[in-house]
């Protein structure tokens, strides 16, 4: 019997992946653990990003919170890059041009092995991030000879609303649960009660990196499912196990 699916993502990506399941018959519920909230790029980090030769951008919600701010300054000679599918697809569709990304993984080390990153000795390169986060990314393009600046365009928060009995709900009826972020792992883990704690120890989680994997394991819960980050492989997981074990 098909159990369903929790989605802590941010509020308009889960709604989306939550219209996507419920098309092909897979009950979610709709369980955001992290906020995103605009936040306005600093004059000097917009004026790097006029300077910049490429503009990497980190996410889906750096796309949505970035590219509007960003597309006055765009030009022909600005290079795009994604560090994941999800990403570039958003990109594209938000500046109808060519986007570079990695097809094998969907992070920075990925992004780093393609061909083009080999040699940025001297270039000017802009990541368009949210407030915060890994500084893995800048670090290897500097030890590359880069020069690389940050435009922070939104922040991550806990949400300041929500509703526990969703997670009951969820949990009660048996739901795995996705997470897309440590960051998100742990805010639910905080947003939940220790009853719900303890249902949460019983209960699948999918995830997207083995980063998040590891912090699971930190918490001492199950071993996870781990899959390639966005919609198509967690729907095609699904599909696979015929919705199974949710």
């Amino acid at each position: 019997m098909p159990t369903g699916l929790l989605i802590t993502r941010p509020r308009a990506e889960a709604t989306r992946l939550a219209e996507r399941l419920d098309s092909l018959g897979i009950r979610s519920w709709v369980y955001p653990t992290i906020d995103i909230a605009p936040l306005a790029p600093t004059a000097e980090s917009l004026s790097w990003a006029a300077q910049a030769e490429l503009w990497i951008f980190v996410s889906a919600n750096a796309v949505q919170a970035g590219w509007t701010l960003l597309a006055p300054l765009h030009q022909e000679t600005h290079r795009l890059a994604a560090v994941g599918l999800a990403t570039a697809r958003r990109l594209q569709e938000a500046s109808g041009t060519s986007v570079l990304y990695p097809t094998q993984g969907a992070d920075s080390e990925a992004l780093l092995a393609l061909p083009l990153f080999q040699n940025v000795d001297h270039w000017k390169i802009a990541i368009i991030r949210g407030r915060g986060g890994r500084e893995w990314l800048r670090e290897a393009l500097e030890q590359r000879g880069a020069q690389v600046g940050y435009i922070e365009c939104y922040v991550r928060q806990v949400p300041r609303q929500y509703n526990p009995e969703t997670l009951e709900e969820a949990l009660q009826a048996g739901a795995s649960i996705s997470v897309q972020s440590t960051e998100s792992l742990h805010n639910l883990w905080a947003m939940a009660s220790p009853a719900q704690r303890e249902v949460l120890a019983t209960r699948p989680f999918i995830v997207s990196h083995p980063r998040i994997a590891a912090a699971l394991r930190a918490l001492g819960l199950p071993h996870p499912v781990v899959l390639s980050p966005g919609d198509d492989a967690l729907v095609a997981h699904y599909q696979k196990k015929g919705h199974s074990h949710g």
